[in-house]
């Protein structure tokens, strides 16, 4: 776990030094590359370990290569493409942010989009493990994930303050709405469950 939110905090930190040395596309595309070679090295190193040992080259890899696993199947190349893409997304997230960082209203609005889609992400993650029966069930929040992205861009283009506003609500809000929510059902059960004597 510590090791993981080493990575993750020098991660951002790279990602933050880009965006103030040069502009956000340059500073995106730089990250991007970045990002493709260590998670090519990280794909390298796990590639050496050997089966059932855990070496200290092997940890350093797995702490780069974090996502994917289950999509991948194992397969180290899936592994490392699912893991650069949201290593892009995180870091675009945080070039933005910090390039936008005078502005309250933009930082938010870049906030809910990442967490949009990251959704997004795990919502076509979860459609590559099911079976072509069950896909089609996940047609409807993956089709809401995209509407709520695509309509809070239409509206923040539009620019007045209203139409910021009303994209922030749309693009932000029914994603943790719906987290909290299911945090607390979840709480609920366990409490419930803990009355009722499970184990």
């Amino acid at each position: 776990m510590i090791r993981r939110i080493v990575v993750l905090a020098a991660m951002a930190l790279i990602a933050v030094w880009c965006a103030l040395q040069w502009s956000a596309p340059l500073a995106l595309g730089v990250w991007s590359g970045l990002a493709a070679v260590l998670c090519g090295t990280g794909a390298l190193l796990l590639s050496r370990q050997p089966v059932g040992v855990a070496t200290v080259s092997g940890q350093v890899g797995a702490s780069v290569l974090r996502w994917g696993y289950k999509v991948g199947r194992g397969r180290l190349p899936w592994i490392a493409l699912v893991s650069w893409l949201v290593w892009t997304g995180l870091g675009g997230a945080a070039i933005a942010l910090t390039v936008h960082r005078s502005e309250p209203m933009t930082r938010w609005m870049i906030l809910a989009w990442s967490i949009d889609g990251l959704a997004l992400l795990y919502l076509i993650g979860l459609m590559a493990l099911r079976n072509p029966r069950t896909r089609g069930a996940l047609l409807i929040p993956m089709t809401a994930v995209l509407g709520m992205i695509g309509g809070s861009t239409v509206l923040w283009r539009a620019g007045t303050e209203s139409a910021r506003q009303t994209a922030l609500l749309i693009g932000g809000a029914p994603i943790p709405i719906l987290a909290a929510g299911y945090g607390l059902m979840l709480g609920a059960m366990l409490l419930a469950g803990r009355r009722s004597g499970w184990k």
